[in-house]
């Protein structure tokens, strides 16, 4: 094998499982923790945290405990609509947080042993 075969074996090497996809297998609510299952090598990782993201407002039922909530008003110009009135409305946010269940986006540290954190959901009709 040649130098340069050699680097980009240990290159490849060192890349080969830095960004995964699994499906959580069970969670930790109060520290932002999951574990996941990944299906290539039939193993479960260890604990993982949840990378901290921008609030969503689900349309399905996540029992995260953090929540925000907030009222939102809307005065203004009509603009022609008759019917519609002023009002104002109580609008829940919650940090996401994946469902035993979910397939989630896994990445990992670029050396042996390494940490790693989910960084996101993975739509279910993937």
């Amino acid at each position: 094998m040649t130098e340069a075969e050699n680097r980009e074996n240990l290159v490849s090497q060192a890349l080969d499982g830095l960004v995964r996809v699994g499906t959580v297998t069970d969670r930790q609510m109060d520290k932002r923790l999951v574990r996941v299952w990944f299906d290539d090598d039939a193993m479960s990782s260890g604990w993982l945290p949840v990378v901290i993201s921008q609030d969503v407002s689900p349309d399905h039922d996540y029992d995260d405990p953090q929540w925000t909530e907030f009222e939102s008003e809307w005065k203004g110009s009509r603009a022609g609509e008759k019917d519609y009135v002023d009002h104002r409305h109580t609008i829940n946010r919650k940090p996401y947080m994946p469902k035993v269940g979910d397939q989630v986006l896994v990445v990992y540290l670029p050396v042996w042993n390494a940490d790693g954190f989910v960084i996101g959901g993975i739509m279910p009709w993937r």
